[in-house]
């Protein structure tokens, strides 16, 4: 299953509490830095790209990519030096995140997932959207920022993820039939989200409680 969030919506909160209530893995940024360590890549290579250059598995890309190393693998040392331009990367993001879902039981957060699995009977997605008031003051409480910074954080974050999906898979992420739910996080809060979002991926994917 796929998560989509405006910034500042309770994304990562949401896809952390869905994956545990489901046992599904959580694909985040986690996994980009362990796939970091094993290329023998600074971990700064892959922090704060998010979906300008997708880093929830941007590296484990590259190397199925760039070969036959199937995933959870160790590429050769060479590959770490590979320059690849955007597109080949969305592209080995793609492929990674098909390979995801084919193995199942994964929810994977933002990096285009809704549109690359939009044909996938077996995928559910959800988008969590909110008022960018409400949002600007969670990312000024979160990163220690004031909120004329915060909500420039919210504006320029949705429009890189907006472009990303524009760009790659000429989407728009705002379209509420890429989702087969859609829910508010400034009435809802994030806490009430949540339930909803679990009983929509068990009904979507016919999971028993």
């Amino acid at each position: 299953m796929t998560i989509s969030r405006q910034y500042g919506a309770g994304g990562l909160r949401v896809s952390k509490a869905l994956a545990e209530e489901l046992g599904f893995a959580l694909v985040d940024r986690e996994l980009a830095e362990e796939t970091a360590r094993r290329m023998g890549l600074q971990p700064e290579v892959v922090q704060g790209r998010d979906e300008r250059a997708p880093a929830i598995v941007e590296e484990l890309g590259l190397a199925m990519a760039a070969g036959t190393i199937p995933f959870g693998a160790a590429p050769p040392p060479e590959l770490a030096d590979q320059a690849v331009d955007d597109r080949t990367l969305a592209e080995a993001t793609r492929r990674v995140i098909e390979s995801l879902a084919g193995s199942g039981n994964y929810v994977i957060l933002g990096r285009g997932a809704q549109a690359a699995l939009a044909d996938r009977p077996d995928a559910c997605h959800i988008s969590l959207v909110g008022d960018v008031a409400d949002r600007t003051r969670r990312i000024a409480q979160w990163q220690g920022v004031d909120e004329r910074a915060a909500r420039r954080l919210c504006e320029q974050v949705d429009a890189e993820r907006a472009g990303y999906l524009k760009r790659f898979y000429s989407r728009d992420i705002r379209d509420p039939l890429l989702y087969d739910c859609v829910l508010n996080t400034s009435g809802l809060g994030v806490e009430g989200a949540l339930p909803i979002a679990v009983a929509v991926v068990r009904g979507k994917l016919g999971l028993t409680s």
